[in-house]
């Protein structure tokens, strides 16, 4: 399957062929979808070298006159710029895309240095970001045409692997949908015990998949939940939520100010009474050896220490 960053840059380049003021500035060059850019569009496309810093001053300097920027690194090293996202971006109100590949553990054989399980935590601290984290092509390329139409500073979250089971997902979405940013791709409501929706996103929608099966098994009303978009639109949360008593959030990231935080923030801005049940990384460096879903399962995602955890404390 074609990775979700070369399903960016291949749909971004059709735009840019026809438009000048498209530019892609990359602090990493391995990739052939940049290829294309680097030997059709060369004065389209800047390589900048690793200096993460300079690069997203760049570019927002290019933005500040008109240029609709993306700029592409390792997720992992959008927090050596956080200094310059903040100031030359947010606070400069100059909109650029920037898109990082491989978030979570999607380098797992490089160690936490190249896993950025903090960076939902940090980014949504930022003023008048919007954060995306697509769960397969489909939607990959639907993000493609939103940043290109409406101008806004974005982070997109893209994955080294997908997850399996959703690849034909979202395959007739639109503008429109991609900004509602939740949606609940399964649900049953034909059985006797709680009512329990289980939102992630990404790669660990794999694993929320397999949560929802069990429960359903178990006899759980259960619903699946797909959150790509951060902050979350309080309108849309509420009316998929609606029929929902507990709110299961599963991410890859440590649980300080992740996804679950975000969940928890809006249960509680909104006076919801609903009880969320965060499961995530420990807040720790991992620093294990093997795959990725070797690292999850050894740090409480399998299967049976999920559900476990959950039913525990749904029955409490």
């Amino acid at each position: 399957m074609i990775a979700q960053r070369d399903i960016f840059f291949d749909t971004l380049f059709e735009y840019a062929k026809k438009d000048k003021d498209v530019y892609l500035i990359a602090a990493d060059c391995g990739a052939k979808s940049l290829d294309r850019w680097r030997d059709e569009l060369p004065n389209q496309f800047v390589y900048t070298g690793i200096s993460e810093q300079h690069t997203i001053n760049f570019a927002a300097g290019l933005a500040s006159e008109g240029k609709k920027v993306y700029v592409y690194f390792m997720a992992c090293w959008v927090a050596r710029c956080f200094e310059q996202i903040r100031y030359s971006c947010a606070m400069a109100k100059n909109n650029i895309t920037i898109v990082g590949t491989s978030v979570g553990l999607g380098y797992h054989p490089a160690g936490p240095a190249h896993e950025p399980t903090e960076d939902l935590a940090y980014m949504r601290s930022l003023c008048g970001v919007e954060i995306h984290s697509p769960s397969n092509n489909n939607m990959t390329k639907s993000l493609v045409d939103l940043t290109y139409q409406e101008s806004k500073l974005r982070y997109v979250r893209l994955e080294r692997t997908q997850p399996k089971g959703f690849e034909e997902l979202y395959s007739s979405t639109h503008n429109s949908f991609i900004e509602d940013g939740i949606f609940n791709i399964k649900e049953s409501l034909n059985n006797s015990k709680e009512n329990v929706m289980i939102l992630s996103s990404g790669y660990m929608l794999e694993k929320a998949d397999k949560l929802y099966k069990k429960m359903l098994d178990n006899g759980y009303n259960v619903a699946l939940t797909d959150v790509w978009k951060l902050p979350i639109n309080y309108k849309n949360f509420e009316s998929v939520s609606k029929n929902y008593d507990v709110l299961i959030t599963i991410e890859e990231q440590s649980l300080n100010g992740g996804f679950g935080s975000t969940v928890c923030e809006v249960v509680c801005d909104m006076d919801l009474n609903k009880k969320v049940i965060r499961l995530g990384l420990p807040n720790k460096y991992i620093f294990d050896n093997g795959s990725r879903d070797y690292i999850l399962e050894n740090n409480g995602f399998n299967l049976e220490s999920m559900y476990n955890s959950v039913t525990d404390r749904i029955n409490k």
